[in-house]
This record gives structure tokens, sequence and C-alpha cells, in this order.
């Protein structure tokens, strides 16, 4: 008998465990609708309005398809949160530079009430993968002088 609670008391230890183990798993939800995950951790202060980051970054939706990525206009990019939609400003307040992210919102979060542009899918959540490469502090300002300077393409904005 004693050998058996022993055996149950290991058991629970070990799901236990693994449910805080688990945790990194689980993504963060906002009251939004974001659900935003660090895959891996970045160092320094995460990215504040007024700064400037540079992003690699893949979107894509339900079905696993690609709707567009940073590779796909030459490498990473410079962001400021006023450049971006909602969804994706509000995940960039969570990232600091060198870390990768992972977050997922409804399309409400991208394009409001409006119909998404040409080729999204109708209701599908949209999922981007972020590895942040540098945080400029103060560069959203720079970057709005030189603005159709060579600035990066962003995500698809809210219109």
């Amino acid at each position: 008998m004693v050998l058996w609670l022993a055996f149950l008391a290991v058991i629970a230890a070990g799901i236990g465990l693994a449910w805080i183990g688990a945790g990194s798993l689980r993504p963060q939800v906002s009251s939004s609708g974001l659900q935003f995950r660090t895959l891996k951790a970045g160092t320094g202060d995460t990215i504040q309005p007024a700064d400037a980051a540079l992003l690699d970054y893949i979107l894509t939706a339900d079905d696993g398809s690609v709707l567009d990525s940073s590779e796909s206009h030459g490498g990473a990019q410079p962001f400021t949160m006023s450049q971006v939609f909602p969804g994706f400003a509000e995940a960039m307040t969570k990232m600091r530079e060198g870390g990768q992210y992972r977050f997922t919102m409804p399309q409400r979060l991208a394009f409001g009430d409006k119909p998404p542009p040409q080729g999204f899918p109708r209701d599908s959540s949209l999922t981007f993968d972020v590895r942040v490469r540098k945080v400029v502090k103060g560069g959203a300002s720079l970057m709005m002088q030189q603005q159709g300077g060579g600035a990066g393409e962003a995500p698809p904005q809210q219109q």
C-alpha cells in the first residue's frame, strides 16, 4: 500500500512539473485576442513607440500558406509601431532585441471591420514569426523624416 501511494505521488509530481514546463509553450493571450509566444528571449529594453526595429518576419495563414515575408522584400525590414496595424504594434511592445517571437491575431486586429486585402484568406488568423535583429532607440522619428527614402515595407497596414 505504501509503495502504491509513493508511486502515485511520483506520477503526480511528474505531471505537475510537465504542466509547469509546458507554460513556455502556451501563448500569452491579451484582452484584444493577440496570442503571443517568446521562442527565444531577447536582451535589452522592450521596443517602445519612439523606437525603430529591424525585423525578419514570416506571415502565414491558418492553412500554413505564406502571405508575406521580409525575405520577399530583400531581407530584414525596419518598422515603427506607427507603420503597422494595431495587433502587430501590440506585439512589438513585448519584443526585445535578439529575441524570436510567434504571435497570432484575428484579422480584426489587422484590418478592423474592412475585408482583408486580396490574397488573404477570409476569416483566417494571421500568424507572424519574427526575429528582432536591431532596436534603435528613438529611431521612429528618424524613419519618419526619411519616409520614402528607403525605409522598408511594413506588413499590411490598416487603411
